[in-house]
């Protein structure tokens, strides 16, 4: 996506479902975990942390992570640890198909029928030489405006700024974040996969072994300063959840409509 004369990058995604009478979950969640892991071998339990409020599980071929409990699940995916600069369109396919997989498992076991919140998230990138540069394209935007009499009022000037709005479409809400980042303080470079011990996976699983060995050799190549947006595009009490439809307009609706939104966009 190119806004305003630079390129984003995909830094993130996170699909989240949450429910209402899923303390079935106490009574399920190892029958849970145990199917998803059989169905899928790539998926095991993360550290060992199963506990009555949560029970993590990581993709170890894609580094997904997955959470589930008794109040909602959700997937993450972090840019990866390899040659890429972000996350590619085959990484968002597979991670949209492993979302659709495991939630279909986590209804049936846990009975789900009564949705509160189903939202997909998506963090862009925007490159930039420096935080100066940052600030002044989030102002080319055009859409953002801080008066003068913020910073005059305390008799300084204005050094940083980010913007959160929401909006209220057809169908669904999106709130949009957009403010100026660094990647050694805020940029997380998603090299949980690397944490995963290799005595505790299943024969079955090893080969994962070559992966995590090369995945110490790569660089990750992000830009050092850069403008995040933030979107996250939400339906609040959903009457039926389904992930693939959902995330896939979602995305098509923000990548269509931010170039429109912001001046400078869409070329």
């Amino acid at each position: 996506m190119k806004i305003s004369g630079l390129t984003s990058i995909y830094h993130k995604l996170v699909f989240e479902v949450r429910y209402d009478f899923g303390l079935l979950y106490l009574d399920r969640c190892g029958a849970t975990a145990n199917r998803i892991m059989e169905t899928f071998p790539e998926w095991v339990l993360q550290d060992e942390s199963v506990n009555p409020q949560n029970a993590p599980l990581i993709n170890v071929t894609t580094g997904t992570h997955f959470n589930f409990g008794g109040l909602k699940y959700d997937f993450n995916l972090d840019q990866p640890i390899r040659e890429e600069a972000a996350l590619t369109p085959e990484d968002i396919k597979s991670f949209f198909a492993q979302v659709d997989s495991v939630s279909r498992i986590v209804h049936e076991e846990l009975e789900l029928k009564h949705f509160t919140r189903e939202g997909f998230r998506v963090w862009y990138v925007f490159g930039t030489q420096s935080e100066e540069e940052s600030h002044k394209w989030i102002s080319s935007l055009g859409v953002f405006k801080i008066g003068e009499s913020l910073p005059k009022a305390f008799s300084g000037t204005l050094d940083n700024h980010g913007h959160v709005v929401v909006v209220n479409a057809k169908d669904r809400k999106f709130r949009i974040s957009v403010t100026a980042v660094e990647r050694t303080e805020q940029l997380d470079i998603g090299s949980h996969i690397l944490r995963i011990i290799p005595r505790k996976l299943p024969a079955k699983q090893r080969e994962v072994l070559v992966e995590k060995l090369k995945a110490k050799r790569r660089l990750l190549a992000n830009p050092s300063y850069g403008v995040m947006i933030d979107v996250d595009a939400y339906i609040e009490r959903p009457i039926e959840i389904a992930p693939v439809d959902f995330m896939t307009r979602s995305i098509q609706m923000i990548e269509e409509s931010l170039p429109i939104a912001f001046s400078g966009g869409g070329s």
